[in-house]
This record gives C-alpha cells, sequence and structure tokens, in this order.
C-alpha cells in the first residue's frame, strides 16, 4: 500500500494529472450537442473509410482489366494515404477536444483508486 501511496504522489508532481485531479473533471461534454465542426470531422472520417475500401478496390479491379499492376500498387499507396491523411483531420476535428476530456477523466480515476 505504502508504494501505491508514493506511485500517486510522484504522479500528482506532473501538471496534467494535478489538473486532472484538481479539476474533478468529469464526462459531461459527451452530453452536449456536436458542433459543426464535430460534424465536418466525422463526415472526414467517414469519407476516408469509403474512399480508402472503395476506391482501392475500384483501382484494383481497372488495374487487372487493364493488366497494368502498377497502376493498382502505386494508385493504391496514393489513395491510402490521402485516405489516412482525411482521417486525421476528421480525428482531429470531431475528436480532440473529447479526447483531452477523456483522458483527465480516466487519470482522475486512476489517481483517486490509486491514492485510495
Amino acid at each position: 500500500m505504502r508504494f501505491f501511496k508514493l506511485l500517486s504522489n510522484q504522479l500528482l508532481k506532473i501538471e496534467f494529472v494535478k489538473n486532472a485531479v484538481s479539476e474533478k473533471t468529469g464526462l459531461g461534454i459527451f452530453k452536449e450537442k456536436p458542433t459543426p465542426k464535430m460534424i465536418f470531422g466525422f463526415t472526414c472520417i467517414v469519407v476516408s473509410y469509403l474512399m480508402c475500401w472503395l476506391a482501392i478496390s475500384v483501382l484494383g479491379i481497372i488495374s487487372l482489366y487493364l493488366k497494368a499492376p502498377l497502376l493498382g500498387i502505386i494508385g493504391g499507396i496514393i489513395i491510402w494515404n490521402i485516405s489516412n491523411l482525411l482521417f486525421m483531420l476528421g480525428f482531429y476535428l470531431a475528436g480532440a477536444q473529447h479526447s483531452k476530456v477523456f483522458l483527465k477523466w480516466i487519470t482522475r480515476l486512476f489517481i483517486e483508486k490509486l491514492s485510495s
């Protein structure tokens, strides 16, 4: 038990952990209505999935039909990278604030369990 108390005291020296515990962070942000920025972010995520799976599949079929494997290989890599960038943009727009609140909340719970 003494080890856990010592560990929680050491973790409380970290600014993020200290803020999470002092602010009593909760999950109230998840009850709020999504903003247009978040809706655009979710749309980017959905489009990235559609783009990745459908576009690469269609490109693969076209490259088989034209007997041009490099078209499928190089085009697939390009589409996959664009899709990943679109997904990251969507995640940033839709989930950045929520991720931070969730991390603070889970940190607060961990520290409270550790110190009790």
